[in-house]
């Protein structure tokens, strides 16, 4: 299994528009496989070597879920590589994934999301307590919030919303609730209306997504909090919806999670569901 191989494959996931993030993992992965299995062809590659490799992973005291990772990328690569007439069959396409005990993506609980709020509050930074807000309370990807310009919000006396552009250049209106109302508005006060990013960096551009990881981290240290990042708010919002009741379908169509589109697309609730949903979780 050659470098240039791998980067062959690499070029067709990049072709199919896979984002930088999977072709970075696919990458890691194969680089890994051909550490532990340096001088093996990839047509001598069989059954039998991806088994030894599960075993070695398991060995080394590698989580199920990364295990079961790197032998999908494994299966995904010899696929291709069969599509390509590079081999005859899959080795990777019998080999058991290891069992995982399935739990809930990690999220704040009513006290540390308190504690968080607490902290920027103490801050005095408008522009910070709107972005974790809006995070907490609309569950936004970090890079759709970075995307988000004036154009994108819309505020009203009882109702609001936001247009996100999320995976796959796909469109979604999320809600917002009066929670986030009043924080935006507190930060376009300070802003101004004037055309571009809605969250703006100190010197007058957009915030990128590692800028808003950071912001996060450093609140999240003075509220005495451990690995809270924006994507755990976005967890946290998913939970909080859930806890209060709302119905998965609502929750889907609100977190933008492609993997309940089909779901999702028997019981689409309205805008006004939407609405009524995320002011459940307003603090006002």
């Amino acid at each position: 299994m050659t470098e240039t191989i791998i980067n062959d494959f690499l070029n067709h996931l990049k072709n199919i528009d896979a984002s930088k993030s999977t072709v970075q993992s696919y990458h890691s992965d194969l680089k890994k496989f051909k550490r532990w299995s340096p001088e093996t062809p990839l047509e001598s590659i069989g059954p039998l070597d991806v088994a030894e490799y599960k075993r070695h992973l398991q060995k080394r005291g590698q989580k199920p879920a990364t295990i079961n990772r790197a032998l999908a990328t494994l299966s995904t690569f010899f696929d291709w590589a069969v599509e390509k007439g590079l081999i005859e069959n899959n080795p990777a396409s019998n080999v058991k994934y290891v069992k995982e005990v399935k739990t809930a993506p990690k999220s704040l609980s009513r006290r540390e999301q308190l504690a968080l709020m607490r902290a920027v509050n103490q801050s005095g930074k408008v522009r910070d307590i709107a972005i974790i807000t809006l995070l907490l309370h609309t569950g936004l990807r970090v890079s759709e919030m970075c995307r988000l310009t004036m154009d994108s919000i819309v505020i009203k006396k009882r109702s609001g919303s936001v247009t996100v552009i999320g995976k796959g250049n796909k469109q979604r209106v999320v809600p917002l609730n009066v929670t986030v109302r009043n924080a935006l508005v507190e930060w376009l006060n300070v802003r101004g209306h004037k055309p571009g990013p809605l969250f703006l960096s100190q010197k007058g551009g957009g915030l990128s997504p590692r800028s808003v990881e950071r912001l996060v981290k450093k609140y999240a240290y003075h509220a005495r909090l451990d690995e809270v990042t924006p994507h755990i708010l976005r967890h946290t919002f998913c939970k909080s919806l859930i806890d209060a009741r709302v119905s998965i379908d609502r929750v889907a169509d609100l977190a933008g999670h492609e993997s309940l589109d089909t779901t999702a697309r028997y019981t689409r609730p309205t805008q006004m569901d939407l609405q009524k949903a995320v002011e459940k979780l307003a603090w006002e």
